[in-house]
């Protein structure tokens, strides 16, 4: 059941950054005034582009990592540090006063959720249960 909520997770994340990876390199301006910035310079729609193919090429790596999520821990693991690194920097840019809420508050909660997801949904070892068949007690050699 985990390991299902993962790979849709891994899914999920991917279309994500597809979908917006796509509008950040193809309509860089749809993007600007979505999240209400004008008269930016002509080249900030260079950044936002190749910010775009990165968004783009990381969605493939968790369509590959959703295939097999034990195989491919990495990407998990960069999830998590994506969604808390994302989380941190729209919260001190909205400290700052950089921006406005309405530009940042999405970014920020799906930031977070995104990562928070990923935590829980972490593959790890199975724990040993104390105690196992035997009740805990010691194996005793038989005498021979």
């Amino acid at each position: 059941m985990k390991m299902t909520l993962l790979r849709g997770l891994l899914m999920l994340d991917a279309a994500i950054l597809f979908l917006l990876g796509a509008l950040l390199l193809l309509a860089p301006h749809l993007i600007e005034q979505a999240f209400g910035f004008s008269a930016l310079p002509a080249a900030v729609s260079y950044l936002i582009g190749l910010w775009g193919c990165l968004f783009a090429t990381t969605a493939i790596g968790y369509v590959m990592a959703a295939a097999d999520p034990l195989r491919h821990l990495i990407w998990i693991q960069i999830g998590i540090a994506r969604g808390a690194l994302e989380c941190i920097v729209g919260i001190v840019y909205l400290a700052r006063g950089t921006v406005t809420p309405r530009q940042a508050g999405i970014g920020i909660a799906a930031a977070a959720a995104i990562s928070l997801a990923y935590v829980v949904l972490y593959p790890r070892k199975p724990r040993l249960i104390e105690g196992g068949i035997d009740g805990g007690r010691p194996a005793t050699a038989s005498p021979a």
